[in-house]
């Protein structure tokens, strides 16, 4: 699997919206899914995207055991927990952010999409399908993690993956993966 990865918005600073990373084997774009000025929390909105970016990537590489949507709900929750006593996790604009995710594991590419994501997969013989999350995000709370769309698809079947964070807009964070 060939990753690029971009980041890239000239409306504001890309850090703020988005983060994307690749690993050989698993790739995370997140992007925030607030509108409005992030409240609640003193860390802001780019600390909040990385953490919750470096998290997942983890947890879809050393926790080959888990389901995808479980990995998404213990990062999720080893997030929140990093946030601390200062920050009000119960405020209406407490960071949330789209999560579009996915993995290789035992010859298939499993994929998760939460939020207006969307990942578009080109297959080798048969049409293009683009899934969307449903308008949940990844705040403080693990068990949104059990409304993300998830699927799996063998890897030989596959000939591009492109996951998008934000379908909604002008996609501020992309990573397209080729077999």
């Amino acid at each position: 699997m060939h990753a690029e990865v971009v980041v890239d918005d000239p409306r504001t600073d890309p850090s703020e919206r988005a983060f994307a990373l690749a690993s050989p084997e698993a790739a995370v774009v997140v992007a925030t899914a607030l509108a409005e000025p992030v409240g609640g929390c003193g860390h802001g909105m780019a600390w909040f995207l990385r953490r919750l970016g470096v998290h997942m990537l983890a947890r879809l590489t050393d926790r080959p055991d888990r389901a995808i949507a479980d990995c998404l709900s213990d990062t999720i929750a080893e997030t929140a927990a990093l946030h601390g006593a200062r920050c009000d996790l119960s405020h209406e604009a407490t960071p949330a952010a789209s999560m579009v995710a996915c993995r290789t594991l035992d010859n298939h590419f499993q994929y998760l999409v939460l939020g207006p994501g969307l990942l578009t997969l080109r297959h080798t013989q048969s049409p293009t399908t683009r899934t969307t999350g449903p308008l949940s995000a990844a705040g403080a709370r693990p068990a949104v993690a059990a409304r993300a769309r998830t699927g799996a698809t063998p890897i030989p079947t596959l000939a591009i993956a492109t996951l998008t964070a934000d379908a909604t807009n002008t996609p501020a964070a992309t990573i397209t993966l080729t077999f």
